[in-house]
């Protein structure tokens, strides 16, 4: 394993120590020191990848959204050629992300009710918003374009699968739901495509 490669896995480990530690106790709660130990290193080796909480805070939702949304998701995705199916994968997707990733979400969880006081983790949750947008609001237009979907407003619809998307992860999260969290993402994905 050459240097870089150990200084990947060691920044790896400690988002995953990270994310352990701020699920288990929150931001507040959570020190440098509890993400070293859970990580198996040394307070002060944590400062070689992270100058504070904060900055390990920021860059785990960074990367963990880049490695699931952007990586893993979009190469999926994009092996599909008919617009309407991918869109309909994607939506219908939400709930097995959610269980798949559960830690990762859960933690989404505290990092954007955040952003309602924090300018910073707002605009970092603004350029999620937007990026999200501009992927739904493609994939519609290449919907429109291949005469799957209606014409309509792009925009204003990639803004209802977002809203409806993270409307599904609050309520998986913040209530004891008393149903099956497929079935509603199956029969929210179909009302939306039908409407489009």
């Amino acid at each position: 394993m050459t240097r870089k490669d150990i200084k990947i896995q060691r920044k790896e480990d400690i988002f995953a120590a990270a994310l352990q530690c701020f699920n288990a106790h929150g931001y507040a709660e959570t020190s440098i020191g509890m993400i070293a130990q859970k990580a198996g290193i040394s307070k002060g080796g944590m400062y070689h990848y992270f100058t504070a909480k904060r900055e390990l805070f920021l860059e785990l939702f960074l990367y963990k959204v880049k490695q699931y949304h952007s990586e893993e998701l979009k190469a999926y995705l994009f092996k599909i050629d008919d617009p309407e199916k991918r869109l309909r994968v994607l939506l219908n997707e939400t709930s097995h992300m959610l269980k798949k990733n559960e830690g990762f979400y859960r933690f989404c969880l505290e990092f954007l009710s955040m952003g309602a006081r924090d300018k910073e983790i707002r605009k970092v949750m603004t350029e999620f918003y937007h990026g999200t947008v501009e992927i739904f609001q493609h994939m519609v237009n290449e919907g429109v374009d291949a005469g799957k979907f209606t014409t309509i407003e792009a925009q204003q619809i990639a803004r209802v699968l977002y809203i409806l998307v993270m409307g599904t992860f609050f309520t998986y999260f913040s209530i004891d739901i008393d149903f099956d969290i497929a079935e509603q993402v199956s029969f929210q994905t179909n009302f939306v495509m039908k409407a489009i």
